[in-house]
């Protein structure tokens, strides 16, 4: 038995299919537009010579609980290299004290026991305090490299906590700000923006098809006289 046809008012405007395709095509258009105005943000930024792009040794770095080897006689460091650090409690911190547009940040660092976390805390302006709120846990990149996404934003000082066990020898280069990356790395996503990228949209339509079956859904005959 063929199914009755739905009033042209009660039909949906985009079938289910149709309406998934929308949702991927915008989300990828909203991805390479967010890629877009991040880039030009990043040039604005560098033309005016606002962003910093430099390593910085550990000598012009501020560090608490966080010492040379050097620094205490009756400390023996690994070996002969003097980069050897030591964490002399469960916190930690490196300090680097200026200003400017930061994307990523890259810690330089080789422990000598697992450091269990290692994390970045940001000040922005009119802020004197660290919070939770702003600390980026790192990503490890290479042997010896944490690198932190910042997403692009203007800060006025950074702390970097190395491990957060103490005790903890580490080998410590410094640490580089806006390491240069190829320019098609924003437009590329990470584990979790992939994640979000392939459910989000099709959680949407699923959601944007129940709530339309119930909008749509065919109200009773009215009795008649």
């Amino acid at each position: 038995m063929a199914r009755p046809k739905l009033p042209e008012s009660k039909r949906p405007l985009f079938r289910p299919r149709q309406l998934l395709l929308l949702a991927y095509l915008l989300t990828i258009v909203l991805w390479l537009v967010r890629g877009l105005v991040g880039s030009a943000v990043m040039i604005n930024y560098k033309l005016k010579g606002e962003m910093p792009q430099q390593t910085v040794a550990p000598a012009e770095l501020v560090t608490e609980s966080f010492a040379p080897y050097s620094s205490n006689q009756w400390w023996t460091p690994p070996d002969d290299d003097p980069n050897w650090y030591l964490s002399t409690d469960s916190d930690p911190h490196i300090y680097w004290q200026g200003q400017g547009y930061l994307e990523t940040v890259r810690l330089y660092a080789e422990h000598q026991l697992p450091p269990g976390g290692v994390a970045l805390y940001y000040l922005l302006p009119g802020q004197t305090d660290y919070t939770e709120t702003q600390k980026v846990y790192a990503n490890v990149t290479g042997t010896g490299e944490y690198t932190f996404d910042l997403g692009g934003c203007w800060v006025t000082g950074l702390r970097i906590d190395p491990d957060s066990v103490g005790g903890v020898p580490t080998l410590f280069h410094g640490i580089e700000l806006n390491p240069a990356t190829p320019w098609y790395d924003r437009f590329i996503p990470n584990g979790g923006q992939w994640l979000l990228l392939l459910f989000v949209p099709a959680l949407a339509v699923a959601g944007i098809a129940l709530v339309g079956s119930l909008l749509h859904k065919e109200e009773p005959d009215a009795p008649r006289d």
